[in-house]
């Protein structure tokens, strides 16, 4: 019996087979890390995007109990007149008319280019940034383009927000932590196809359209 004991050996890893090991979780890890942030991320953006939509939509509607907002007067020239009317209904921590310090200076389109209309100050002109009291930053103005969103003929150019939902961080790009809504002549909508199609929201697009895109789905799929 005690013979049988002490001859008995015990298995262990060698020092090689546990670097070996160490190495097949190191790239393991290396491969699926990455792909866990990133997915984390667009999940985080694709809810900022949607909570942007409830701010913006929520103070409109609250604009809208002082009158009626199809009797504004849709010029650049009354943007700031327009916003007064607004941003009560918002928590603004931080505003910049004309000037920088509440928006991203670099956005970049969702291919990787230019985006359009973007500025150092934040979007069209004249410009209105803003910082929410959540850690967001926004932009407001007065525009005539649609972003496939359909709306009245006799609506020519129209209200606009739009919402960096992640603040001052990057990546800064349409599509992404940066969303579009625009004034249908009713209500607020997420820009973009109101059909159910992608518009410009897909890789090799600008990405202006695609708040509409990601509501829908529910998550950032591109």
């Amino acid at each position: 019996m005690h013979g049988f004991l002490f001859n008995e050996k015990i298995k262990a890893f060698t020092l090689a087979e546990v670097l070996v090991s160490l190495s097949i979780i190191g790239v393991i890890a290396a491969l699926t890390i990455p792909v866990m942030i990133n997915n984390a991320e667009k999940a985080a953006y694709a809810e900022g995007c949607k909570k942007a939509f409830v701010i913006f939509s929520t103070a409109l509607d609250m604009a809208k109990t002082d009158g009626d907002i199809n009797s504004w007067t849709f010029t650049d020239a009354a943007t700031v007149t327009n916003w007064n009317k607004i941003k009560k209904y918002l928590s603004i921590t931080k505003e910049c008319i004309g000037t920088s310090g509440c928006w991203s200076p670099n956005v970049k389109a969702l291919n990787g280019g230019a985006a359009t209309n973007f500025v150092a100050n934040g979007y069209g002109s004249p410009t209105i940034s803003f910082k929410l009291a959540d850690g967001m930053n926004g932009a407001f103005d007065i525009h005539g383009e649609s972003f496939n969103v359909t709306r009245p003929a006799n609506l020519g150019s129209s209200l606009l927000f739009v919402a960096d939902v992640n603040g001052d961080r990057g990546p800064n790009k349409l599509g992404y932590d940066i969303f579009i809504y625009v004034y249908d002549g009713k209500d607020l909508v997420p820009a973009g196809d109101d059909a159910g199609g992608i518009g410009d929201c897909k890789k090799d697009g600008e990405g202006r359209e695609c708040a509409a895109r990601v509501l829908r789905e529910g998550k950032i799929n591109y």
